[in-house]
């Protein structure tokens, strides 16, 4: 009897701990998606392009997306619970959304889990969410991905946008905020 009780109470904690893993909230109880990791799978994404065949200039996007996509899903820690669907923007940007469907489409009621676009000034990519606002370098990309960042620059000025002004959420900020979530915050105790 105590061994069950004992494997019970395991298995308890065990998806305790996966839900805290998987659900990071911030003290309003609103989920969040980790921010650095969406863009080093990004950053992955586009080096993992210069391998890819039959990518032009009127398809990068769409295949930058899908492939995203894909290794959004793939990663570990996983980034969000469900599936993960990549959406191409008008603007140059795309839309990370929960696809609860897993059908690889936007559709109404499915939420947005975060943006990403490319401010070309300062050679970075920008993801935000909601609330805050990650960034990450890049330089020296190949063809492919030089081709993909050009479509993704040509639609933003197409659109007005210039994400050069926009300013990342700072390190400490963005990291005190996470460890806070999911663990109880410093105003509810832990």
């Amino acid at each position: 009897m105590f061994s069950k009780l004992k494997y019970l109470v395991y298995g308890i904690v065990g998806i305790a701990v996966v839900y805290v893993v998987l659900t990071d909230t911030d003290d309003a109880g609103v989920t969040r998606t980790d921010l650095d990791q969406v863009l080093n799978v990004a950053v992955g994404s586009l080096d993992s392009m210069e391998g890819k065949e039959n990518i032009t200039k009127e398809n990068a996007m769409d295949t930058f997306a899908s492939s995203y996509a894909q290794e959004l899903n793939a990663s570990q820690p996983a980034i969000h619970a469900g599936a993960i669907g990549v959406a191409t923007n008008t603007d140059g940007s795309f839309d990370g959304f929960a696809d609860d469907n897993n059908n690889a489409v936007k559709d109404s009621g499915e939420k947005e889990l975060f943006n990403l676009e490319v401010d070309s000034e300062n050679n970075r990519l920008i993801a935000s969410d909601e609330t805050y606002t990650r960034d990450h370098g890049f330089s020296g990309t190949g063809l492919i991905a030089g081709m993909l960042i050009g479509s993704m620059l040509s639609r933003q000025r197409a659109a007005g946008k210039n994400p050069a002004s926009r300013k990342a959420t700072s390190k400490s900020a963005y990291k005190s905020a996470r460890s806070r979530a999911g663990s109880g915050s410093h105003s509810r105790g832990k």
